[in-house]
């Protein structure tokens, strides 16, 4: 593409997003309106990736520095002043957030698919063949016997100020494997498809090898609570990376270089709106799992998360989406 055809091509979108920097500066965040401040941060995304193709291919030019220009005042006032930050947040949080899963469905499905399915595969091959738990999954696994999780409330009655300690572990360790499956998307995928697989495969083989010890119930009472917002916390952050991966392996007109600068944004915000579901689930299964609850009442609680979750990401902006393709 010419430099001509480039400039004719992004200019709207350029003009708009100065004049938005601008009468944000003017105005302040708090008085811009919901539909005028998405409009300011898809075009920021679309002139950020403008500037990376313009680095490449145009550098020093005066488009360049125009770019460069725009985009970091749109950046300033988005991000960087410290009296928004708090309120930009929760807007993220409360709104932007839920909107931004529904946008990118596509590559949390396919994660969601990948660890659902490896979960399926791993559930139907243990009920089978309960030798093959030896060898799918993680060696300090291995020796659990059955009867341990059927004693499990015992168990948890006599630890239960460890708890609380093991519940921040497991926390930070989980959150490692989420920033893992979003890393993985620079191997173009690979490494977060590992990640998506070898979880659900944990997650089916151990439910399968209980599931035929008559422990079923009492293991998935110690997985629900947490891991109903766990698990489509881990599975958001395998759709970050498999964002990322996309780009790489379809960048479309962009060099791949180009075009990962223009994603990476955009999948790191998936990552990050993950944390306060990591958070909630550690803090339940640090506080509520181990208790002598029923385990009924365990299940129906995991139930409940779950469902708020999906009204969280389903209901919050609804009425304020952008046509598609914008």
């Amino acid at each position: 593409m010419q430099e001509r055809e480039f400039i004719a091509s992004g200019r709207e979108v350029w003009e708009r997003l100065a004049d938005a920097a601008a009468e944000t500066r003017r105005r302040g965040v708090k008085r811009m309106g919901a539909p005028a401040l998405e409009r300011m941060h898809e075009d920021y995304r679309r002139a950020a990736a403008d500037l990376a193709y313009a680095q490449t291919h145009f550098p020093g030019s005066k488009t360049q520095a125009y770019l460069n220009r725009v985009v970091g005042q749109a950046h300033g006032e988005l991000y960087g002043a410290a009296p928004h930050r708090l309120a930009a947040a929760w807007q993220f949080l409360a709104r932007d957030y839920p909107r931004l899963l529904r946008r990118e469905w596509k590559p949390i499905a396919v994660a969601a698919a990948l660890m659902v399915g490896a979960a399926a595969a791993g559930w139907i091959a243990v009920y089978a063949d309960r030798s093959l738990a030896r060898l799918l999954i993680p060696e300090q696994f291995r020796d659990i016997s059955p009867s341990q999780l059927a004693d499990t409330k015992q168990a948890n009655a006599e630890g239960a100020a460890l708890y609380p300690v093991m519940g921040s572990y497991i926390g930070v360790n989980n959150v490692q494997v989420a920033i893992m499956a979003f890393a993985g998307g620079i191997t173009f995928g690979a490494l977060t498809v590992y990640a998506m697989l070898q979880n659900g495969l944990m997650v089916g083989v151990l439910a399968a090898l209980f599931t035929r010890a008559g422990a079923g119930v009492a293991f998935w009472s110690l997985i629900v609570p947490h891991g109903s917002l766990e698990l489509p916390a881990i599975i958001i952050a395998g759709g970050a990376g498999l964002k990322m991966a996309g780009a790489l392996l379809f960048p479309g007109d962009l060099p791949r270089g180009a075009a990962l600068k223009a994603a990476a944004p955009v999948a790191a915000r998936l990552l990050l709106g993950t944390l306060p579901l990591f958070a909630i689930a550690a803090g339940i299964e640090g506080f509520f799992t181990p208790t002598a609850a029923p385990d009924a009442l365990k299940l129906v609680v995991g139930a409940v998360l779950f469902g708020l979750l999906v009204a969280y990401v389903l209901v919050p902006g609804r009425g304020e989406e952008e046509p598609a393709g914008v």
